[in-house]
């Protein structure tokens, strides 16, 4: 089952802790990853936008160009909706409902339903949402560890 959201702890690193388990950089960090927390010094990451800081791991550079590209196909979806038609690219059928996901309007073909395990707070609970193909592609990135 897929998770909308997780929570994870913020630990306090004192030290870069890229590397493998042997032998870590151990250099002063200069930021910490949004999605692995781990700390990194300023040859193992990236700050920007004042707000974000990614390390070089691959899962972690994976999930920065995933949402950027994301980003920019929900830009698309949004502008087709505009015009009354579905999110999908190259699809003309006016839009039924949206995707629970990334909120953009789609037909009925290009809408499915999948069991996640969405959290209301601190409690997960099993529902079924309605998620569009892009979003579904996605999930196995977001999952992985």
């Amino acid at each position: 089952m897929g998770c909308l959201v997780e929570i994870r702890e913020y630990k306090r690193a004192t030290r870069c802790e890229f590397g493998g388990r042997l032998q870590r950089c151990r250099t002063r960090l200069s930021g910490q990853c949004q999605y692995c927390v781990r700390g990194f010094c300023d040859d193992h990451g990236e700050r920007f936008n004042e707000i974000e800081e990614v390390c070089l791991r691959e899962p972690c550079q994976a999930k920065k160009a995933d949402l950027i590209a994301h980003k920019e196909f929900r830009r698309v979806a949004v502008s087709r909706n505009d015009r009354n038609v579905c999110g999908e690219p190259e699809c003309a059928t006016a839009p039924a409902t949206d995707c629970q996901r990334c909120f953009a309007h789609y037909c009925v073909a290009h809408l499915s339903q999948r069991m996640m395990t969405v959290w209301r707070g601190a409690e997960p609970s099993a529902e079924i949402i309605r998620i569009c193909s892009h979003c579904s592609s996605r999930i196995p990135l977001w999952e992985a560890e």
